[in-house]
């Protein structure tokens, strides 16, 4: 039997796993985490984060609600998601407790206007 070729991965394919992963450790979960809130297999999870497998759009729209994103979050390039928390803090950033990571999901699930209103009290009481 011949060895099948490697499917190539797709720009789309390399963008959509970078942010899958990224989107998944920010909140805080594992790959096992998110296939068992989604009824999948750990594997067929992580396939799609390592682009060997492409999620129908009904699956993307679960692991983006799961993630509290949007769909084009995980669409875009991935150079716009894959930037270390460090690089954005400085080195002293701590881990994300889950009390961080808790609030970042309901941070996430706000609508404009009320980020907007988030981010002035969060202002008005750090003096930024």
């Amino acid at each position: 039997m011949k060895d099948m070729p490697k499917r190539k991965c797709s720009s789309v394919d390399t963008a959509l796993g970078t942010n899958l992963s990224y989107f998944r450790k920010l909140a805080g979960f594992t790959q096992q985490n998110v296939a068992d809130a989604l009824n999948l297999n750990r594997t067929t999870y992580t396939k799609y984060e390592t682009g060997a497998s492409e999620p129908s759009i009904e699956i993307l729209k679960k692991i983006a609600d799961f993630l509290s994103i949007d769909v084009a979050s995980l669409l875009e390039d991935e150079s716009k998601t894959s930037v270390v928390l460090s690089d954005v803090a400085g080195d002293d950033y701590p881990i994300l407790s889950a009390e961080d990571r808790n609030l970042l999901r309901k941070y996430h699930m706000l609508d404009r206007e009320d980020k907007e209103e988030v981010n002035k009290l969060i202002n008005s009481l750090t003096d930024l």
